[in-house]
């Protein structure tokens, strides 16, 4: 989603926006996963792996002209995907919001685009009246603060028939979260072309002005870029719990004065790259503590940076799912799912929730899509 909002700033022509508000079985993406389509066939973020976006497409004209939005359910389970000529056997049902970016639309994605950056957590919350209401878009669009633990998911509330009843619709979005690599050598060259696409803000610190300037262009890294020793860096980023670091300066006293400073802060993640012998150079014997990862990276026989920032990447991928099951766990209720999470699948891949988004069969046909507007 945050692409999608960096692309809002920069948007200059009618577009509308798409995003998953229910998934029924397994799907691709999960609901909250949002995409741009602009007029001209540009497209930023995905909701699917490309077998959705061709007929949201043909329909961002439409909404657009109209200014309405349509819900479009996409039936993906295998007896009756055939029908869209793919085959994809994704083995779900998907429900899409296609909405247009209208003047309220826009401004409330800023404004959440802000307070992301600004490092609060947000939710933005949209709600349908009656179809044929005169309202421009059918929306009305709500931003508010994600402190409370009621608003701290992806949920969705529809009548028994859409087109008669109201609707809601709730999506929090989070910060990226902050990975601080420590040492702009080779090894974090190859991290920064990995980390932005993963969903980290990265930021490049080191000590050695002559290969970090803050002053230099960023053509080398698309990241942010801060000069100084550790504690000069830890007063210029303010070291939070949310952070996840990677050390990899090579230099053993910066190394672990950076390290002791970074405990401090007691953040998600410590990754410290080198040998075992390093490794206890810096941290003594014992057992290290939890949240250290030394040496850095999973276990894949890497060799070179880019091998390297492969296995360290997805370490950090895996630290940050864990870590988001681990919030999820305290606030999640039944029947009611996360932006970053699933539900358990049945054997025979429905869906756990009970009640139907849309109840009857008359609202739209197995293999096909359902326009409400």
């Amino acid at each position: 989603m945050h692409e999608v909002l960096d692309s809002i700033v920069k948007l200059e022509q009618p577009a509308a926006l798409a995003t998953i508000i229910r998934v029924e079985g397994h799907a691709y993406r999960k609901e909250g996963a949002a995409m741009l389509l602009r007029l001209d066939r540009t497209k930023t973020g995905s909701i699917s792996p490309g077998c959705l976006e061709a007929d949201l497409q043909e329909r961002v004209s439409r909404v657009c002209s109209a200014e309405a939005f349509e819900i479009i359910i996409y039936n993906m389970q295998p007896e009756e995907d055939i029908m869209w000529g793919d085959t994809i056997g994704c083995g779900g049902i998907i429900h899409v919001l296609l909405e247009p970016v209208t003047t309220a639309l826009r401004d409330q994605l800023l404004q959440a685009r802000e307070r992301l950056r600004a490092g609060e957590a947000v939710v933005v919350n949209r709600s349908w009246p009656k179809a044929g209401n005169g309202n421009c878009t059918g929306i009305v669009y709500r931003l508010g603060p994600a402190s409370a633990a009621s608003e701290s998911r992806n949920s969705w509330q529809a009548g028994a028939d859409l087109i008669e009843e109201a609707g809601t619709f709730s999506t929090k979005l989070e910060p990226r979260p902050r990975a601080i690599v420590f040492g702009a050598g080779p090894d974090a060259k190859a991290l920064c072309t990995m980390l932005p696409g993963c969903g980290f803000h990265v930021v490049v610190a080191d000590w050695r002005t002559q290969i970090s300037p803050e002053s230099e262009d960023n053509s080398w890294f698309s990241v942010a870029r801060v000069t100084g020793k550790p504690e000069e860096l830890a007063s210029k980023l303010q070291f939070n719990r949310n952070d996840f670091f990677i050390v990899c300066s090579h230099q053993l006293h910066y190394d672990y004065q950076l390290i002791q400073l970074a405990l401090e802060a007691q953040p998600i993640y410590i990754g410290v790259m080198g040998s075992r012998k390093r490794i206890k150079q810096l941290f003594g014997e014992g057992t290290l503590p939890e949240n250290v990862y030394a040496p850095i990276g999973l276990s894949i026989q890497a060799e070179g940076p880019y091998e390297i920032a492969l296995s360290i990447v997805s370490e950090l991928i895996q630290v940050r799912a864990a870590y988001r099951a681990k919030s999820r766990e305290a606030i999640r209720d039944e029947g009611v799912r996360h932006l970053f999470g699933g539900w358990p699948q049945h054997p025979d891949e429905a869906a756990e929730a009970e009640a139907p988004f849309i109840a009857g069969s008359n609202a739209w046909q197995p293999g096909a899509s359902c326009s409400i507007k």
